[in-house]
């Protein structure tokens, strides 16, 4: 995973949307889709990308909560940018569209939820063995 982290660096993701905006209109001219289909299929590649950029991110986060907040982010952003590209090349409508970033929304805010119930137990406990007791007898940080 490490060596994809490397790999996948800002540039190579620019040069793969570069090679795929150069190819659209080759594409175009023999007949594989329109420049709609092409442009709207650009910004889904756009935003898998950016999704993908965003994931390998989290291997050098510590913790859960900073992970889920990294990997939440990047999930809204990959649904807000490519389903309404998707209502547009076709594959469903507005109302679909709506219904599905609307699930989404509360499904990720529900599992956020969950998150901070297992992360802020965790919390209490690790600031808890890291209080001493002072000369007074009060607990401190």
């Amino acid at each position: 995973m490490k060596s994809l982290v490397h790999w996948f660096t800002p540039d190579r993701r620019q040069a793969i949307q570069v090679f795929f905006g150069a190819l659209a209109p080759l594409a175009i001219l023999f007949g594989f889709g329109t420049e709609g289909v092409w442009e709207q299929s650009l910004i889904i590649l756009g935003a898998v990308l950016q999704f993908i950029a965003s994931a390998l991110s989290v291997i050098n986060l510590r913790g859960a909560g900073n992970t889920w907040t990294v990997l939440r982010g990047a999930i809204y952003t990959l649904a807000a940018t490519a389903s309404p590209a998707l209502v547009l090349l076709g594959f469903y409508d507005e109302a679909t569209n709506a219904t599905v970033l609307l699930a989404l929304s509360l499904g990720l805010g529900a599992l956020s939820n969950l998150l901070a119930i297992f992360t802020s137990k965790q919390q209490q406990l690790d600031n808890a063995l890291k209080m001493t007791r002072g000369v007074d007898g009060t607990w401190q940080h």
